[in-house]
């Protein structure tokens, strides 16, 4: 399969360690050719945690390359979603990676380790957003901020199932206790789902090291503001993670689509 990526984008990206962390075990790809945009948060202790996050990056990275130059690449297990094929590829080679963080367990010192995993990825006229845990998709237009994503933590899962409402206090025991994550389990069932933004629109993926430290208000207006350019956004938002107390890794990448004649000829024929 060869993807054709129409849609004009310009993409910034940057992470900190924060204040508290030894390490940083986010890990990030930004890959133009590809069309492909990912965060990996890794956790297991020591440095297993930055061992799972470069595994997810590395496999899909490779994956999606091969892919691009009409390489074969095989399916790891049946992609039961009512979806186009690049959209099936998007969720297996998160499988793939999910596979190979599983079987690593097998060594001592990277048993317990897993890792989050947020992926946007360029198809024709649309974007198609993937995530496994808590790592966020948000998108920002005209002034609004909206999650894409859907969020696998028990909190989460409390909140959706009506046992938190949206002014319940969060409880530091169960905020960062994933129901799902890449390496748990043989297999993850990642969530999917697509948007199609319009010119000036930027799509955020980002680390909770961001939006734990964050006021989701906080980043609306950074991302709103129009004198700012997408790199210092990106770096707005890490400070003001860091100085909302900085506790963990933060990894941010916007993606904003720009005006393109081709990808406006592709709009118009479809206005009515």
């Amino acid at each position: 399969m060869q993807a054709h990526v129409y849609m004009k984008v310009r993409a910034a990206g940057n992470s900190s360690i924060g204040l508290k962390r030894r390490i940083n075990e986010d890990s990030y790809l930004i890959n133009p050719d590809a069309g492909l945009y990912l965060i990996a948060d890794g956790m297991g202790g020591h440095k297993a945690g930055e061992v799972a996050s470069r595994i997810v990056v590395d496999t899909m990275n490779d994956y999606w390359m091969k892919l691009h130059r009409n390489e074969p690449v095989s399916f790891v297990e049946p992609v039961t979603k009512d979806v186009p094929d690049t959209a099936k590829h998007l969720i297996n080679s998160i499988s793939l990676a999910n596979i190979i963080i599983h079987e690593a367990q097998k060594m001592s010192e990277y048993r317990g380790m897993g890792s989050t995993v947020s992926a946007l990825l360029l198809d024709k006229n649309r974007i198609w957003s993937a995530n496994v845990g808590d790592s966020r998709v948000y998108l920002s237009a005209d002034g609004t901020l909206k999650i894409i994503s859907e969020e696998h933590s028990v909190e989460a899962e409390q909140r959706s199932l009506g046992l938190l409402n949206s002014h319940s206090s969060s409880n530091p025991y169960i905020k960062n206790l994933l129901t799902r994550a890449l390496g748990m389990n043989k297999t993850v069932d990642a969530f999917i789902t697509s948007i199609e933004p319009s010119p000036g629109d930027i799509i955020m993926l980002c680390s909770d090291g961001l939006t734990n430290f964050t006021s989701e208000e906080a980043v609306r207006l950074i991302l709103s503001d129009p004198d700012a350019g997408l790199e210092e956004k990106v770096g707005r938002l890490i400070d003001a993670a860091n100085n909302g107390g900085g506790g963990d890794n933060i990894t941010v990448i916007l993606l904003e689509v720009l005006e393109d004649g081709m990808w406006r000829r592709f709009v118009n024929r479809f206005k009515t």
